[in-house]
């Protein structure tokens, strides 16, 4: 029983604490609060993707947005490449490109670079991340920067986000996405 409650307590105790920070080029981690859910029902993108949050539940989801045009994303996607593969069960990432283009682009991208273990996901029409006020096409993320990493919860709540450049290799990144995984 006392080893019960310490657990819980040690737990509880992990959970209020302040998430490990994790730099990036245009700043670092920021913890969103209140934490909304990520859309539960399917999306169809334009660019025909399907992305259904919903079936990501109990993970953490980094879902990076990007743009094969953008100079500081092709220096990043080789590092989220090298997560993808790094066998973490408890871990999805969601690559999406908003660039026109659509899929042959993208792969085409990811021949050039080598990169073998990301997903191909295009949101051209803005119905997942949105660069502006308006919302066109009424997605959930808001695009401040590219790339811009949101972390989704294993609960399905979005957690917060990281703008500009992560390496997402590096055992600042590894510490978050175990906070995450911990207090989700």
């Amino acid at each position: 029983m006392v080893a019960t409650c310490g657990m819980f307590l040690s737990r509880s105790r992990f959970a209020r604490a302040s998430p490990p920070t994790l730099h990036s080029s245009a700043g670092q981690y920021i913890q969103l609060r209140p934490k909304p859910f990520a859309p539960s029902r399917p999306i169809k993108t334009r660019g025909g993707s399907l992305i259904d949050f919903a079936s990501y539940r109990g993970k953490v989801v980094l879902v990076n947005f990007w743009a094969t045009w953008c100079a500081p994303c092709v220096y990043e996607m080789p590092s989220l490449d090298r997560l993808a593969s790094s066998g973490n069960t408890d871990l999805v990432v969601l690559p999406i490109a908003v660039a026109d283009g659509g899929r042959p682009v993208v792969e085409a991208f990811y021949r050039r670079l080598g990169l073998t273990h990301l997903g191909v996901y295009v949101d051209p029409d803005q119905q997942i991340g949105f660069f502006y006020e308006k919302n066109p096409g009424h997605g959930m993320f808001p695009l401040y920067a590219l790339p811009v990493t949101y972390f989704i919860d294993p609960r399905g709540q979005i957690a917060g986000y990281v703008p500009g450049v992560a390496h997402w290799n590096s055992p600042q990144a590894a510490a978050l996405i175990r906070y995450l995984a911990a207090t989700g």
